[in-house]
């Protein structure tokens, strides 16, 4: 099965780091959620959840990444951005990151390595 993993992970990581770049001051939660809607229908999967909300005083607060949402994010916002693919009764792929909103690059508060292992 690693085999099939494989190209859904690089997808699902592809699709974080871009939606990571665009995570800066005035952007627009909807247009980067859309860019990751379109990527995964191209290769015939879908997002089934938010790709990020904002982090807070709660878990789960505004600005909601969402195609739906169109929010624009403002600098020191703190928000996630966690697509994801699953594939019922068999596995799923989800990258999270947690980042700083500034005005010209994101600030990454996960330091977390996101090299694809087998084990």
């Amino acid at each position: 099965m690693p085999e099939e993993i494989k190209p859904i992970y690089d997808l699902v990581l592809l699709n974080q780091e871009n939606a990571l770049e665009q995570m800066i001051e005035n952007g627009d939660t909807k247009k980067i959620s859309n860019q990751v809607v379109f990527n995964f229908k191209q290769k015939g999967y879908e997002l089934i959840h938010a790709l990020g909300h904002g982090v807070g005083m709660e878990t789960h607060e505004k600005p909601y990444i969402t195609n739906r949402s169109g929010q624009i994010l403002k600098e020191n916002m703190v928000v996630t951005v966690e697509p994801g693919i699953y594939i019922p009764n068999r596995f799923g792929v989800r990258i999270e990151d947690t980042v700083l909103v500034k005005k010209e690059e994101p600030i990454s508060l996960t330091k977390s390595k996101k090299d694809y292992v087998i084990i």
